[in-house]
């Protein structure tokens, strides 16, 4: 049973495809794309379903707590088995009764109880669903990320060859040392060894993100997206406007109407249930009949009552507390969270539009002089080097862009499947 509230977030979280119940065999077994990444792990994910049996030990509780209370049947015999004129049973008198209990509404406040127990569990479901979401979106992006390592590694290893190239023409005109040819062979070893290590990286994040979904291999190839195709930066207002449906608030509301609902539930123990009984009762000595009936009132002693009450009351007021607290809590960290994203948007543009164009420029400048003498093969490879290290650092930038684009859809219970589409 799921609230309007949960249904409304989960459809905002996976977009209104998921709904049409994509089966497994229906993705794609070479790339796979975010929005197919997080519909397989809503559907499959273990802790999910795990967290399912909870929601249906939920639904025991309210009909448990819907139960009437069970009649009760006595038998009592009196004097029987005495002295005299009541030795054995010739003058006993024999009482068959049934009782049943007068609750005075305890059993609809339980049930309104495990009611709204059954709500905060909805609630729960959808901050629980949400998760998966945003952390299927994240190791997707470990993914991609490794994807355009490995891609960028391979332009290292090419440029890295063409260096060697140019070092033997120079080595071999005797215009340069072999200890170049030297440098240069090392260089490509080591990149290749970096390459069989991203490489190990990638198998890694793809296990990982299958394990989202239960599965123990990965069937997918690649994953599809452009990892420089950022999502535009909106105004910091925005984001705060939507930070009402962070579904915490949802659980807070949901946790205020439990604790209502067992306050209510506490109070109904001041007044404990009456009992009454009506049965019939034999006098063996004239073998006659008589009708019994009785009503049994407990006296209400207060002191058993109100230490219940007071922490039914003292838990409604901590909700209030952690609701204002946590509104402080997640304005401070959506605060964080667009500060970065800002900081990334701007490192990604500058070294994008600034930085690369002017060291590949540098780098050809270097091998022109190398080729001509003017330079020597230290000068033009840490020219290389240096352009290989933007590179990264351009794809670090951009990999933080998505990360913080994620924690803010997180925070927001925004779609997360429209994001490193190309």
């Amino acid at each position: 049973m799921f609230s309007s509230f949960a249904r409304k977030a989960l459809a905002a979280c996976v977009c209104a495809s998921l709904s049409c119940g994509v089966p497994l065999t229906a993705f794609s077994q070479s790339a796979l794309g975010l929005q197919d990444a997080i519909i397989r792990s809503l559907q499959n994910n273990p802790d999910l379903k795990a967290f399912g049996y909870e929601l249906e030990a939920q639904l025991g509780r309210v009909r448990q707590a819907g139960a009437r209370p069970s009649p009760e049947v006595s038998l009592l015999v009196e004097n029987a088995l005495g002295t005299g004129a009541r030795r054995g049973f010739d003058s006993a008198e024999t009482t068959l009764s049934l009782g049943f209990l007068i609750e005075h509404g305890a059993r609809q406040r339980r049930v309104d109880a495990a009611l709204a127990g059954g709500q905060l569990l909805d609630v729960e479901t959808t901050v629980r669903r949400l998760d998966v979401a945003a952390e299927a979106a994240r190791r997707y992006l470990a993914i991609l990320a490794s994807q355009e390592e490995l891609a960028e590694v391979n332009r290292s290893v090419q440029l890295a060859q063409e260096t060697l190239s140019a070092v033997q023409v120079r080595v071999k005109a005797a215009k340069s040392p072999e200890a170049e040819e030297a440098r240069a062979y090392a260089q490509i070893a080591k990149l290749r060894l970096e390459h069989e290590h991203v490489e190990h990286q990638l198998a890694t994040a793809k296990r990982r993100l299958a394990a989202l979904w239960g599965a123990r291999q990965f069937e997918f190839g690649s994953v599809e997206g452009a990892l420089l195709n950022l999502p535009r930066l909106e105004a910091y207002e925005t984001f705060v406007e939507r930070l009402e449906r962070n579904p915490q608030f949802e659980m807070l509301l949901s946790e205020r109407r439990l604790r209502e609902a067992e306050l209510r539930l506490a109070e109904t123990t001041r007044r404990p249930p009456w009992q009454v009984t009506a049965g019939i009762r034999r006098f063996e000595d004239q073998s006659d009949h008589a009708l019994v009936v009785g009503l049994t009132v407990p006296l209400p002693a207060r002191a058993q009552t109100e230490g219940a009450i007071a922490t039914a009351r003292a838990q409604a007021a901590r909700v209030d507390a952690r609701q204002e607290a946590l509104r402080v809590q997640l304005d401070a960290e959506l605060f964080a969270l667009y500060q970065e994203l800002r900081h990334a948007h701007s490192e990604t543009e500058v070294l994008r539009n600034d930085v690369l164009p002017r060291m590949e420029t540098a780098v050809e400048q270097s091998r022109y002089a190398y080729e001509r003498g003017r330079y020597g093969y230290i000068e033009w490879v840490a020219a290389q080097r240096e352009l290989l290290e933007q590179r990264r650092a351009l794809l670090e930038a951009a990999a933080n862009v998505h990360r913080f684009r994620i924690e803010i859809e997180r925070l927001t219970a925004a779609a997360l499947s429209g994001r490193f589409q190309p």
